[in-house]
């Protein structure tokens, strides 16, 4: 550096101070450098300047610099120069700024603006060094949505996570859905306008305020193949012009993977559900049993007592009529531990023929006693003429205790007193599908109805509009497959509030039934 310098008077050489070394210095800046009067007016422009505005030093020199400006610098500009002049108050010389410049083609974009101020030969000259900050704020922006986006990615995976904690740690369905709806909006892109719901088996679970727009998406939770319900955002604002389109597709992923997790999960808990409560139907079936073989020892004991005491007294005797009570409840007794034993018989019989009459007596004599406990009138109309169905007469016995135990609970629920309309129809006859016989068998109740929404659940296992400890929602679901297995199909008709009637349809030829898959039915129409 020293030999830039003259060693008598420490000044420039003549190299350095000639006009020649600083205009190439200039003129070869990576920087725009730009230098005007005090009016304003350019004077001198750098080709970096020229590449960075598109002008020509040509076409701009003699021109007003807010040439390059776009408002509001332009208009502020000529006033800003005139207010320095004038009083000498510094804003931007000598400190430099972030501002806007214009290019020719009217493209606008961010520069850094430094001033110095000179005195050339008696006049002020301003010049201004300028920096493109076009690719340095591409990168600052670039990395703000990364960290945007990845801290969304964080609200999502911490959300799902906090989804699979309420589904772990929560038994209660319904506070399972409460708690997934209250984690989804906060875990959206824009919460202040994203609303959501979730819709399972009829139910809806919402937050504290929800509010129906046009802009919505939704989510289905399938449970073992079929819709149960769905996961609902709702935007109050048109989601286009809200949210980004790489965050609405997140926001969309966030509850497809929830529902997804929640259909899973439900159809793994009753899966399971259904395999505990098999084997306590189970358990209770070998109960069963092994009470009645005890207790058809002591009832034959009494049988034969009672037999007896009918042989030593004469047919005037005045405790005749006691003997004989006894002898008929102590036989009333063996015909409900029978019919419970065949009931509860775990294993497979071979199909036969059986008169649905018996099949309703037998059923009658388990649940008689319930039906006129709750003041029921019972209408029975079953022919003993009718045809023989071929079936297991156990299984059916089971079908129609299930249909009226449901319709003692729904006359109960509408008629917790006795009311003269609380009624309990079964009827049987014969009726054709498709010019073949089948033998139809009618359980009516005037209870309670079943519920639109509910009807096409019916048949689901563990689905119960019944109390936790009044139903496990089984019956219908296992009477379903018992019917079908002997080639029928269960169907039911029901008003709310006023009646339901299911119909077993069971084949008389059976066997050609099973063989040709024979249903008539859809599921629609059930």
């Amino acid at each position: 550096m020293q030999d830039r310098f003259t060693e008598q008077t420490g000044s420039l050489s003549p190299l350095y101070a000639s006009d020649a070394w600083i205009r190439g210095v200039v003129e070869t800046a990576v920087d725009a450098i730009i230098s005007i009067d005090e009016r304003g007016i350019i004077e001198y422009m750098n080709p970096a300047a020229q590449n960075m505005f598109g002008f020509s030093l040509q076409e701009a020199y003699g021109q007003n610099v807010n040439l390059l400006m776009p408002e509001p610098y332009r208009a502020e500009h000529d006033r800003y120069v005139r207010n320095y002049v004038e009083t000498g108050r510094k804003k931007i010389i000598g400190i430099g700024r972030e501002v806007t410049g214009r290019h020719k083609t009217g493209r606008v974009f961010p520069i850094h603006l430094a001033v110095s101020e000179v005195q050339v030969e008696g006049r002020r000259v301003f010049t201004g060094i300028i920096r493109d900050m076009s690719q340095e704020k591409r990168g600052q922006e670039q990395q703000a949505r990364l960290l945007r986006e990845l801290k969304e990615r964080n609200k999502t995976i911490t959300c799902l996570y906090s989804v699979g904690e309420v589904i772990r740690e929560t038994e209660i369905e319904s506070d399972v859905f409460q708690g997934i709806v209250r984690l989804i909006r906060p875990a959206c892109y824009r919460p202040e306008i994203t609303r959501t719901r979730i819709h399972f088996d009829g139910q809806f679970f919402v937050e504290t305020t929800f509010e129906v727009t046009p802009w919505h998406y939704r989510a289905n939770i399938v449970v073992a193949g079929r819709e149960r319900g769905y996961i609902e955002l709702v935007y109050l604002d048109d989601p286009q012009q809200a949210v980004p389109e790489r965050f609405l597709q997140a926001d969309r992923h966030l509850i497809d993977a929830i529902a997804h997790t929640v259909g899973e999960t439900i159809e793994r808990r009753e899966a399971e559900a259904q395999v505990i409560q098999a084997s306590k139907l189970a358990s209770i079936g070998e109960l069963a049993a092994g009470v009645g073989h005890e207790i058809n020892n002591p009832i034959n004991g009494i049988m034969n007592c009672a037999d007896i005491l009918l042989q030593n007294l004469g047919e005037e005797a005045d405790n005749r009529q006691f003997a004989e009570l006894i002898r008929s409840e102590a036989d009333r007794i063996a015909t409900i531990v029978r019919n419970l034993l065949a009931f509860s018989r775990q294993e497979r019989e071979q199909h036969s023929l059986a008169r649905i009459y018996d099949i309703v007596q037998a059923t009658l004599s388990l649940c008689g006693k319930k039906i006129s406990h709750s003041h029921i009138t019972l209408d029975l109309d079953v022919p003993e003429t009718l045809p023989k169905v071929k079936c297991r007469s156990e299984q059916m016995q089971q079908v129609l205790m299930n249909l009226i135990i449901n319709s003692i609970h729904a006359l109960d629920e509408r008629f917790p007193d006795r009311d003269p309309n609380k009624l309990l129809r079964i009827r049987a006859g014969e009726v054709q599908w498709r010019d073949r016989p089948f033998l139809r068998l009618t359980v009516e109740d005037h209870g309670t109805g079943i519920a639109p929404q509910h009807r096409e659940r019916l048949f689901d296992p563990f689905f119960t509009t019944k109390g936790r400890d009044k139903g496990t929602g089984l019956g219908l679901s296992v009477s379903d497959g018992i019917v079908k297995n002997h080639g029928g199909w269960i169907t039911v008709e029901t008003e709310p509030g006023r009646f339901t009637r299911f119909h077993v349809d069971l084949p008389l030829d059976n066997e050609w039934a099973l063989e040709s898959g024979f249903e008539p039915l859809t599921a629609g129409e059930r």
